[in-house]
């Protein structure tokens, strides 16, 4: 679908290193220099849950919240052929698209950072709390990556058997009583 839309698209959330961040806060988001398998493009996500992956607050990251202008030219119909690292980088020169949403929303690829429009950092707090409030959406049989799978385990009563929780208990630990801490609970009340 092309579309448009008649007011801001979002929330979108971006993770990545603290310093990273208070550089595009100070100057904005910039395409990579480099390609990945999304090519130059500025990756962002509906979850939180994928930004949290990639900005995890415990090893030195953050997530951002951004929100494209209404005005923003998009598309959740990417060619097929898009497997090369350049397809997505081809697509975005000969169609004149500003942004792809593809993979069902777990990645929005923007080439062209005018359209970003508003970037906050979350606080750890507001992280947690909306992962939180994605792991009762998403139910517990849901999977997820690195830190955002033990926080879910957690959440979800199932640390037990969690062999990464189990083999390191301290960070366990940390992990509860953060989630205490931000949330009030290291449960869902649905768990």
């Amino acid at each position: 679908m092309d579309t448009s839309a008649t007011r801001l698209i979002g929330p979108l959330y971006h993770g990545t290193r603290d310093t990273a961040a208070r550089t595009i806060l100070r100057e904005g988001f910039r395409r990579s220099r480099s390609r990945s398998y999304t090519g130059t493009g500025i990756c962002l996500s509906e979850s939180l849950s994928v930004a949290y992956e990639f900005g995890m607050y415990e090893t030195g990251g953050c997530v951002l919240e951004v929100r494209l202008a209404p005005n923003v030219r998009w598309t959740d119909q990417l060619d097929s052929k898009a497997t090369s690292r350049d397809a997505w980088d081809e697509f975005f020169s000969e169609s004149g698209m500003d942004a792809v949403r593809g993979f069902g929303g777990n990645v929005w690829v923007v080439w062209n950072p005018t359209v970003l429009v508003s970037i906050t950092r979350l606080s750890h707090r507001e992280a947690i709390r909306c992962l939180c409030a994605e792991f009762d959406e998403d139910g517990p049989q849901c999977g997820y990556n690195g830190v955002v799978s033990d926080y879910a385990s957690l959440w979800w009563k199932q640390d037990a058997t969690d062999l990464n929780l189990s083999r390191f208990p301290d960070h366990r630990q940390q992990l509860i009583v953060r989630l205490k801490r931000f949330v009030g609970r290291a449960h869902s009340t649905r768990a």
